[in-house]
């Protein structure tokens, strides 16, 4: 009998991942997302969305588009993006080269009850940016694989997705701010034109 493949820390994780940003624009999705990137570093660069399920991907497209000197980098977990899968077509006929999605995927909706996702169920997020047409989409299953996914989350050619098989922890961390249009003044106030 074989052991059980070792999950990826989450709060590990995000934490190597955001390590020294830089100039990079981070959007995150909702839910513990947020918290798993205030707690690696609260910046006014990092824009946190609240109560817009699904909405992630698409804001992070927008940002690429208009701002195509900056890399741009979109977190967030399985049940957030399958709300609005179709926006990896979208993504995939833009084609922007400076945006990387990571999908946090424990299997669950966390926010909601920790239920099952639709991964939990066989989805391969990663297969279905694939099949929308992105250059390159892939599945980090181990710890070994995060170091390799981390450079080219930060550093590759877009669009480009990676699914990240994390446990199912939580990071508690207050999110520094909840209200969407201070969210916003102080992003647009951090990103000069």
């Amino acid at each position: 009998m074989s052991n059980p493949p070792e999950l990826i820390e989450r709060g590990i994780f995000v934490k190597q991942l955001l390590a020294d940003p830089g100039a990079m624009l981070i959007v995150c999705g909702l839910g513990f997302v947020g918290s798993d990137v205030a707690a690696a570093g609260d910046r006014p660069l990092n824009f946190y969305i609240h109560g817009v399920m699904g909405a992630a991907a698409s804001v992070g497209l927008g940002l690429a588009l208009a701002r195509k000197d900056r890399r741009v980098l979109v977190v967030t977990g399985d049940g957030e993006l399958m709300m609005n899968i179709g926006s990896l077509a979208t993504i995939a006929a833009q084609r922007p080269t400076n945006l990387s999605i990571v999908v946090l995927d424990n299997e669950r909706l966390g926010a909601t009850g920790s239920q099952l996702s639709l991964t939990s169920h066989g989805v391969d997020i990663a297969g279905i940016a694939r099949a929308s047409g992105f250059p390159d989409a892939i599945t980090v299953r181990s710890p070994d694989e995060a170091p390799n996914a981390i450079k080219r989350i930060r550093s590759g050619d877009g669009p480009f997705l990676a699914v990240v098989k994390v446990s199912r922890e939580r990071v508690r961390a207050a999110v520094p701010l909840w209200d969407g249009v201070e969210l916003k003044a102080r992003f647009r106030k951090a990103l000069p034109a």
